[in-house]
C-alpha cells in the first residue's frame, strides 16, 4: 500500500490480492491505524520495512558493538538487534494486531530484497485461495482442542462438533458447536494460529465463524406413555 493512502479507501482493494504495507525504520501512529483498518477489514498483508540502506551503517556499528559485549561478558550493556531477524520481531511487536503478516525489509535505492517482496506477495496470494478438505479440516481442529481444551464457564464447557470452510480470500471457517457464548476471543485466536501453523496462511487473516448447532429434538414417542401389555394367557 503507498505511503500516504488514506485507511478510507482500503475497501476498494480486490480480495484476493495482499495488501503491501509500507513503513519507515520508525513506527508511526499513522503506521498503526492503518495497520488496524487492515485488520477491520479482514485484509491479507505483508508488512515492509523500507529505505533499509539508511540503517545499514547503523546495524553494522550495533553489531560490532554487540560483538565487544559478549567479548568482554558486560551483562550490565543493554542488548542491541543487530539481525533481520530480531528487527522483524521488533516490528511484529509494535504491530502486534499484524502478527499474521511477513515483514520483509527493502531498499528501493539499492534493490535489496525486492524480489523477496515480489515472492512474498505471490506466495500471500496462493494462500488466499487455498481450499482445506473439510475431514483434514476437522482432524487439524480435533488435535488441537485436544492440545490445549477450551476453559469452561459457569460449569459449561465449550463443545466443537463440526467444521467447513466456506469461503476463501479471507479463508473463512463456519464451526459447529454447543453456545457461541463460549466460545471466547482468545480461543478463537488459538485455533486460527492452529490453522496458520497446519495450513500456512501467512499474511493472511484466518476467519472463525461460530454457529450453536441446535439441539437435537428427541421423538415424540419417547415421552408418550406405554400402554399396558395384553396379557398373554387366554381368558376362562
Amino acid at each position: 500500500m503507498p505511503p500516504g493512502r488514506t485507511p478510507a479507501r482500503l475497501s476498494d482493494s480486490p480480495r484476493s490480492t495482499p495488501l503491501v504495507s509500507i513503513v519507515s525504520n520508525r513506527i508511526s501512529e499513522q503506521d498503526k491505524k492503518i495497520g488496524g483498518k487492515i485488520v477491520e477489514e479482514r485484509k491479507a498483508c505483508i508488512v515492509v520495512v523500507n529505505k533499509w540502506d539508511l540503517m545499514e551503517e547503523a546495524v553494522r556499528k550495533a553489531r560490532e558493538g554487540e560483538i565487544e559485549r559478549r567479548r568482554i561478558k558486560d551483562r550490565n550493556a543493554p542488548e542491541l538487534m543487530t539481525t533481520l531477524s530480531e528487527f522483524g520481531e521488533w516490528v511484529q511487536r509494535h504491530l502486534f494486531f499484524l502478527d499474521y503478516a511477513p515483514v520483509i525489509f527493502t531498499s528501493a535505492k539499492s534493490g535489496f530484497h525486492l524480489e523477496r517482496l515480489l515472492e512474498a506477495i505471490r506466495y500471500v496470494a496462493a494462500q488466499l485461495q487455498q481450499k482445506i478438505p473439510t475431514s483434514i479440516l476437522n482432524r487439524t481442529l480435533q488435535d488441537a482442542v485436544e492440545r490445549r481444551q477450551p476453559v469452561s464457564s459457569r460449569g459449561l464447557r465449550l463443545k466443537f462438533f463440526y467444521a467447513t470452510q466456506v469461503k476463501e480470500a479471507p479463508p473463512t471457517f463456519l464451526l459447529f458447536l454447543n453456545r457461541e457464548d463460549l466460545f471466547s476471543p482468545q480461543y478463537k485466536k488459538y485455533l486460527a494460529d492452529q490453522l496458520r501453523a497446519a495450513f500456512g496462511y501467512e499474511g493472511c487473516p484466518v476467519i472463525l465463524v461460530p454457529k450453536a448447532r441446535p439441539k437435537t429434538i428427541e421423538p415424540v414417542r419417547k415421552f408418550r406413555a406405554r400402554k399396558p401389555e395384553k396379557s398373554r394367557n387366554p381368558s376362562r
